[in-house]
């Protein structure tokens, strides 16, 4: 007996593939209850989107397992169900060991598995992935006239670009995002890997071409994964390398140099400091403004980068890396390279800022924040007035770390929050100035928008470094959803106002009056 699903309409059809998977021959070691086979045109692993003719993938997650609402999902139309455990129901179904992973496979190749047909880079690492992926693709565009991309300020399918994507994606929108760009001819994808895609198996079903290894450092939000844990999830993501795949690894970041030294898999390295085949040199740091010379193989140039910092560079680096392995002219690569003059949220400098310099920057963790400020310090822009984001990701044992680094690099500092209450603010602060030595450097201002503007009103040398929330959308007092950028921007035009003042003649008037006669 095999189950075909019925190609009937629902009051709300959602799309549903031309293509038709049969899971005998997709699964190898699936075990079948109530059918031969199953046949699946679409899949759903939420019970309330199911709709008729749907094969139910239930998954589990932190609000329960969606197994459990099975019945709903076979009211809603389900035909068949793919399940980790035998489910009293009676329609067919396909036990396997790791739905997560067969669900994603499954929406990849109902979407035609694009991934074949394009040029595939994912970039995973516990930081720097948002940057270097903007410019890798920023290089792939300049060479190839398109792109498509998906990071944490934004996706595009290579013909529009979605600023509302920022969250990791699941599994199903991942792949109609990679059909739309096939669909759209679209040469190169740019993937953004988080921990949580790789933990949930989003990307089980992709293949790539190259992966760019940022940093396997363990992060230091709450939850955040550890050193095993990260090693563990890349060691998977390298296994879904092409034949011909090869890994891309930061050589600087010892845990990832480590990583490169015991896995069988084709490697290149880059770097600053310890960069085999894609090495680079500090020529001059001047006003954010940094020149390296690049040296790619056997050829040298100089790379001039509009954004300080040495992550910055080494981000660049891998992107260079990235047109080295796929041949393209370094010249041309630089170029490309160099194009991408400004990432919102990362070391993004306010233009308007003139007299003080302003820059934003997405750091939040202790380690983040201190690049930072290293690469305002390496500017010689002077001393640096920093206005912090406190949330309640950041894990109470480094809490006390940051008081530390703030205290250590900046010359003044601010704590506020966007999103937490001024109550939750005077707690954060508590611990974070438990690793103040001079806790009378650091003010406490809870309303993040007041603080920015204390700090643009009186910083009159050196520069402000807003770090946290980037280019993140929050809401202030008054329940208007705004960001760093426009509270600077707004701040800094009310502080050069110039107070209009009556100009003084020390000539005399022309007629006579009555304090001055001739």
């Amino acid at each position: 007996m095999s189950t075909s699903l019925p190609n009937r309409n629902s009051d709300q059809p959602a799309p549903r593939s031309s293509r038709i998977i049969s899971l005998k021959q997709f699964l190898d070691e699936a075990v079948f209850v109530g059918a031969n086979d199953i046949e699946v045109r679409r899949c759903c692993n939420r019970a309330d989107k199911c709709q008729i003719g749907d094969v139910f993938v239930p998954d589990h997650h932190a609000a329960g397992d969606e197994a459990d609402r099975v019945d709903e999902a076979i009211r809603r139309g389900a035909v068949a169900v793919i399940t980790e455990r035998l489910l009293p129901v009676t329609v067919p179904q396909c036990l396997v060991e790791d739905s997560r992973m067969v669900h994603a496979k499954l929406c990849h190749a109902l979407a035609g598995n694009p991934t074949e047909r394009m040029l595939t880079i994912g970039i995973v690492g516990s930081q720097g992935k948002t940057t270097t992926s903007l410019f890798v693709a920023s290089l792939l565009k300049r060479m190839a006239g398109a792109v498509s991309y998906y990071t944490s300020l934004g996706a595009s399918d290579s013909t529009e670009c979605d600023r509302t994507a920022t969250q990791p994606p699941a599994a199903a929108k991942l792949a109609r995002w990679l059909e739309r760009s096939d669909k759209a001819g679209s040469p190169a994808a740019v993937i953004e890997l988080t921990s949580s895609m790789l933990h949930n198996h989003a990307v089980a079903g992709i293949e790539f071409d190259l992966i760019v290894v940022t940093s396997m450092r363990p992060g230091q939000f709450r939850g955040s994964p550890t050193s095993s844990q990260i090693e563990a999830l890349v060691t998977n993501c390298v296994s879904q390398l092409k034949s011909h795949g090869v890994l891309i690894v930061n050589a600087d970041d010892a845990s990832a140099a480590s990583f490169a030294e015991k896995i069988e898999t084709p490697t290149v390295l880059y770097g600053l400091d310890a960069g085999h085949h894609i090495r680079g040199k500090r020529l001059s740091r001047n006003g954010g403004q940094q020149t390296i010379l690049a040296v790619a193989g056997n050829t040298m140039m100089p790379m001039t980068l509009n954004m300080p910092g040495d992550h910055v560079a080494r981000a660049a680096l891998a992107a260079l890396a990235v047109g080295w392995i796929t041949e393209l002219p370094t010249p041309q690569s630089v170029v490309a390279i160099e194009a991408l003059q400004t990432i919102p949220g990362r070391m993004q400098r306010v233009q308007q800022a003139v007299d003080v310099p302003l820059f934003i920057d997405h750091g939040q963790t202790p380690d983040r924040v201190a690049v930072a400020m290293h690469a305002l310090r390496g500017a010689n822009f002077g001393p640096c007035t920093v206005v912090m984001d406190l949330g309640n990701q950041l894990d109470q044992q480094w809490r006390q770390r940051l008081g530390e680094v703030l205290e250590k690099g900046a010359s003044r500092v601010v704590l506020s929050s966007s999103d937490l209450s001024p109550e939750a603010t005077q707690r954060m602060a508590m611990d974070v100035l438990g690793g103040c030595q001079s806790p009378g450097r650091v003010q406490v201002i809870p309303d993040r928008e007041a603080a920015i503007a204390w700090a643009v009103r009186n910083t009159e040398t050196g520069c402000v470094l807003l770090s946290g929330c980037g280019a993140s959308l929050w809401t202030n007092r008054q329940g208007i959803d705004t960001s760093d950028e426009i509270i600077a921007k707004r701040c800094i035009a009310q502080n050069n106002e110039k107070t209009a003042t009556k100009p003084l003649c020390i000539f005399p008037p022309s007629s006579s009056s009555e304090f001055f006669s001739f």
